[in-house]
């Protein structure tokens, strides 16, 4: 399948699109400059025009995916006022936090006095609602969670709608907030049982049908060898959450071959496969390539010719692995 992508909005510890643009202009990145703190600071500038009473209502799930959506939108340029919109939001541990805090409330206070905020904030569809009330949106939405495959599942359905002409514009974000869950840390006590910086994320593209997007085309398909490489010319981003996951294969790979493996870049969280899809869509604008050096702990940044081909491989849950394939012009 192929689809366009119009905008790009980021919420990661590496920062925005424009930070990760800065970035990658500089010979060499330290990974340690990046936000250090497992859960990032939110604040929906006023510029957006959301509704203070609807943000102060939101958890801290729901303004990952707003706050990324304003900028994708606005990352577009596209004016979206009378267009057909649809929303897909994908996560792989949905709204955790308010859902733990729910259960919390439910076992030591009973039904009556569970917090109505916490008790909405905790339905999985919590973040899809927001977008719709905050922009208005009436066209078809989607909440989707399958594991690994949830960015997959996504892009599939979205290519559906856009296909059937169902919707003109999709805005699809995919990402989850921190828990200690994440490393270990509420199984085993040790805030260092995790080798990878443990963080959140959330990464949203606007995408559509036109053939001049901003970030060109994507095609997406499944690939049978997690290292399969049929052309000299590609140059993948090797996307993982969590070191118990193929990281070895992946790191050692990743070297020999001069990829990217950007988790030390974002940090490690289930969903972090939508932020690589946007890393690789950003080096294709910039024609850059963050390589991770293990010995001296840093990215050297390469540049790439005009014939590479980027492709973000992301592990699934079955036997196969997703290929994005950036598309040149």
């Amino acid at each position: 399948m192929k689809i366009s992508i119009n905008g790009l909005g980021l919420i990661s510890r590496a920062g925005n699109v424009e930070d990760l643009e800065r970035l990658l202009i500089q010979k060499r990145i330290d990974p340690d400059l990046c936000f250090s703190s497992s859960t990032l600071p939110l604040e929906i500038p006023s510029e957006f025009n959301v509704p203070p009473q609807l943000v102060r209502r939101m958890g801290h799930f729901a303004k990952l995916s707003l706050l990324s959506a304003c900028q994708a939108i606005k990352d577009s340029g596209l004016e979206l006022a009378g267009r057909s919109i649809g929303i897909i939001q994908g996560s792989v541990y949905g709204p955790i936090i308010s859902g733990l805090q729910a259960f919390d409330e439910l076992i030591d206070f009973g039904d009556n006095q569970l917090s109505p905020t916490n008790f909405s904030g905790s339905v999985f569809n919590t973040a899809a609602t927001y977008l719709s009330l905050a922009f208005s949106i009436q066209g078809s939405t989607l909440t989707h969670t399958s594991g690994l495959d949830t960015l997959y599942n996504s892009f599939l359905t979205a290519s559906q709608w856009l296909e059937d002409e169902e919707v003109d514009y999709i805005i699809l974000g995919v990402g989850d907030e921190y828990t200690p869950y994440f490393n270990g840390e509420l199984l085993t006590g040790d805030l260092q049982s995790s080798l990878l910086p443990t963080s959140e994320g959330w990464t949203t593209f606007l995408l559509g049908r036109e053939d001049a997007a901003k970030y060109g085309k994507l095609r997406i398909s499944y690939l049978k060898s997690l290292l399969s490489r049929q052309n000299p010319h590609e140059k993948n981003i090797y996307s993982i959450w969590h070191e118990k996951i193929e990281y070895e294969k992946f790191s050692l790979h990743a070297q020999e071959s001069k990829d990217c493996f950007p988790v030390y870049l974002r940090g490690s969280y289930p969903s972090a496969s939508a932020f690589d899809l946007a890393l690789a869509l950003i080096c294709k604008k910039s024609r850059r390539l963050p390589i991770y050096d293990k010995l001296n702990l840093h990215y050297k940044v390469e540049h790439l010719d005009e014939n590479d081909i980027i492709r973000c491989i992301c592990l699934s849950e079955g036997d196969y692995v997703a290929c994005y394939e950036l598309l040149n012009d």
